[in-house]
């Protein structure tokens, strides 16, 4: 059964929701209507008992939306997104990023944050906006739990985007995979991760 709320469309299986980004005119760049969508959807599934996991899953690109705004309408926008991180760290569900294209920018502080991530084998991992001298202050600390810190400082500094096998050698995602395979290894790992799909839900110490 599947339910679409503009930026974001819900479906569910076997204990399992997953959170599919639904703007392809923008190749599901995390603007605010996005983000705001997310949350809302990640603060929904976090009093469902009947949630055992959620997999947050994009048909293109997954990066952040770069406009020329004043810099309070920024401030704000970091500001929820700081919050979205926070909540998908500390979320008592396990929370998969299945990565169907690049994440970059605030796409990859998302896979970051997530707790578990697969991949497709064609996917990039960066912060382009390193180079127009944007510093990801919102991002570094997900990117820092998630990498290394040497390379979280060379993707940081240098602007340099890492393969998708790099990320996997690297701790950012778990799995790399045809895309054809994407949506099944996810769904695998997230059944996995909780011990049975029928689990209501994952306790974290």
């Amino acid at each position: 059964m599947a339910s679409s709320v503009n930026e974001v469309i819900e479906s569910r299986r076997d204990g399992v929701l997953t959170l599919r980004l639904n703007q392809p005119e923008v190749r599901n760049a995390l603007g605010p209507a996005m983000v705001r969508a997310l949350y809302a959807a990640l603060l929904r599934a976090r009093e469902d008992a009947s949630v055992a996991a959620v997999i947050i899953t994009a048909g293109a690109d997954l990066r952040e939306f770069l406009a020329d705004r004043p810099p309070v309408e920024h401030a704000l926008e970091r500001r929820q997104l700081g919050a979205l991180f926070l909540l998908i760290e500390t979320h008592p569900r396990t929370l998969i990023a299945a990565v169907n294209g690049d994440a970059l920018g605030a796409g990859l502080g998302l896979v970051a944050a997530c707790h578990l991530a697969v991949a497709v084998k064609t996917a990039r991992f960066g912060l382009p906006g390193v180079r127009l001298g944007i510093m990801p202050m919102t991002i570094m600390p997900a990117l820092f739990l998630a990498l290394p810190r040497k390379l979280g400082m060379e993707i940081m500094l240098t602007g340099r985007w890492l393969t998708a096998e790099e990320a996997r050698s690297a701790g950012l995602v778990n799995r790399t995979v045809e895309a054809r395979s994407l949506e099944t290894t996810a769904l695998s790992l997230a059944k996995a991760a909780n011990g049975a799909a029928s689990l209501p839900r994952l306790t974290r110490l």
